[in-house]
């Protein structure tokens, strides 16, 4: 226990690492990975430290050993005056340092502690289609196992993927996967426009397959355009990285099965063009790239947030406007799917969330 203690401090103190949590320092990425690459508790603890990052402060800059130990002080202080108002004696415990700092960030975060349930999906959208289609060469499961899901009509349709990633579907585009994400690969067949917030799984890779260009992932946010039609597939990266490369690359298949980012790396800002008809690959810079919108936060009103979510997402919030009137939200919400957006809302507010198709129902209570 104590070495998990020292190890997450450690974590906690390092401006290298609160630079990389906060998004900061993409590169850094398979330095952080690889320290603790055969370490499954040093995994758990990097991921812990890398969520209090951000539950305490949103998106700090630095984070110095006085400043944690002032938060901690704090939040514990807060901890004990509602534990007074709850319950008639009080009871001292003294837990280790890992585990206060999962109550303190908690309490940071969420304003006391709370509960928060939710449901995955258990039907697939009733537009979902699952059949077989002329899949092209390079499908590894058959197309009859493959759910297909199109968006022909509306702006924008959010799709929930086997592993929790998010995938925001443009008009007139489709996506297909596999029911359950299984062996060494998270796979996933597009055409039209999608933006993906795919969650982190250093140890298996995430690849799209659009229109003979292969995007290979292993946890971050960006944007594709594939038209039938179009003759170039674009990339467009908003956080992290990604790799991409030509299904006619003749190192297509060790490019695929190794778990590095190979082959031309593209950083947050910058964009690759694929030319079709010549299976040719540029690399720009964005300035702006407009490929979904930023969730910062800061004393907004709930039906403001509900709103903005809306939006960028293409689905339904509904919830009680009396009772959550005055509800708001301090936080900045990064590459994380909805879900786990949804996750953080609703630990904040102390409500829970339901999901049934394109509508989501939030269960709350009035907030002080």
């Amino acid at each position: 226990m104590q070495q998990r203690d020292k190890l997450y401090e450690q974590f906690l103190e390092n401006p290298r690492f609160v630079q990389w949590a906060i998004g900061q320092a993409p590169e850094d990425d398979g330095y952080w990975e690889s320290l603790v690459k055969n370490d499954p508790i040093g995994q758990e603890v990097l991921e812990q430290a890398r969520l209090t990052i951000l539950a305490i402060q949103g998106r700090p800059e630095t984070l110095s050993k006085q400043d944690i130990q002032d938060r901690v002080q704090q939040v514990l202080s807060r901890a004990k005056h509602q534990e007074a108002l709850t319950r008639p004696k009080i009871i001292q415990v003294q837990y280790p340092v890992f585990y206060r700092w999962v109550v303190a960030a908690s309490i940071v975060l969420l304003l006391g502690l709370c509960w928060f349930t939710y449901t995955q999906y258990t039907k697939q959208y009733s537009t979902h289609q699952v059949g077989k289609t002329n899949s092209p060469s390079d499908l590894s499961v058959q197309s009859d196992q493959l759910i297909s899901i199109a968006n022909t009509d509306r702006p924008a349709m959010h799709v929930l993927l086997p592993d929790g990633s998010s995938v925001v579907l443009r008009k007139n585009s489709r996506v297909r996967y596999a029911r359950v994400f299984v062996g060494a690969k998270r796979e996933v067949y597009m055409s039209g426009e999608a933006f993906f917030e795919v969650t982190k799984e250093p140890r298996k890779p995430f690849f799209v397959y659009a229109n003979g260009l292969v995007t290979k992932v292993l946890g971050t946010s960006f944007t594709i355009k594939a038209h039938q039609k179009a003759e170039q597939v674009i990339v467009v990266v908003r956080t992290g990285k990604v790799a991409v490369f030509a299904q006619t690359d003749p190192k297509a298949n060790v490019l695929q099965n190794n778990l590095e980012l190979t082959g031309m790396v593209l950083m947050p800002n910058q964009q690759a063009t694929y030319e079709r008809t010549d299976a040719r690959l540029t690399r720009t810079e964005v300035k702006t790239p407009n490929v979904h919108p930023s969730f910062d936060f800061k004393a907004t009103p709930i039906a403001t947030v509900f709103s903005s979510l809306e939006k960028a997402y293409g689905v339904s919030i509904v919830f009680d406007r009396e009772v959550m009137a005055n509800c708001s939200l301090s936080a900045t919400l990064g590459d994380e799917p909805l879900q786990k957006k949804l996750q953080w809302i609703c630990t904040i507010l102390e409500a829970t969330y339901q999901v049934s198709g394109q509508q989501i129902t939030i269960n709350g209570k009035p907030c002080q």
